[in-house]
């Protein structure tokens, strides 16, 4: 028996890896300690601590026996650097190492609990449109030689002798409030 799409937004499993504790659902993704394989491989959790979806709550001593979440490896990946400083007072003791924490992201997409099994919503994928590109002779030809711009110089110098005008107006103005 397997439920609907709708029913597994109030899905949810607590599952133990890595020696921590997550709680997850269907469609979620996940970034935990590193495991074994490469992105796009297929991962299967069986140590699950509890399951609930469908009004159900089965709760484990120490682990649900017929449940298990599944999922696909998204990436493998480092985080970011941490510095880790040891110091002792009065000593000169001094010491700088950096870290990176190993980490693997897992998309969750199913939840099973004995012969129920909840699913993640499926995304619709954008459509994609077809665009046929029709060019001209003319086009065509146009691209092919250099393009010519021509620049006007006397705008720039324009902006220059306007710039040294406003100056000699200020210096004039200073020099007559000196006499």
């Amino acid at each position: 028996m397997s439920t609907d799409v709708s029913d597994a937004t109030d899905v949810y499993a607590v599952i133990r890896t890595g020696g921590k504790q997550y709680r997850v659902s269907p469609g979620q993704r996940l970034r935990i300690e590193r495991l074994d394989g490469a992105a796009g491989d297929r991962i299967r959790f069986d140590q699950v601590l509890l399951v609930s979806g469908g009004g159900e709550v089965a709760v484990g001593t120490p682990t649900v026996e017929s449940a298990s979440v599944s999922g696909e490896i998204v990436e493998q990946g480092r985080g970011r650097k941490i510095q880790v400083f040891k110091y002792k007072n009065k000593t000169r003791y001094r010491r700088l190492r950096g870290h990176r924490q190993l980490h693997t992201a897992v998309l969750v997409d199913e939840v099973s609990l004995g012969e129920q099994t909840w699913t993640a919503p499926v995304a619709d994928a954008p459509a994609v449109e077809e665009v046929e590109e029709v060019a001209e002779p003319a086009a065509a030809e146009a691209s092919t030689e250099e393009p010519s711009a021509e620049v006007e110089d006397d705008a720039p110098e324009a902006a220059v002798e306007d710039s040294g005008d406003e100056s000699d107006g200020g210096d004039d103005a200073t020099e007559e409030s000196e006499e």
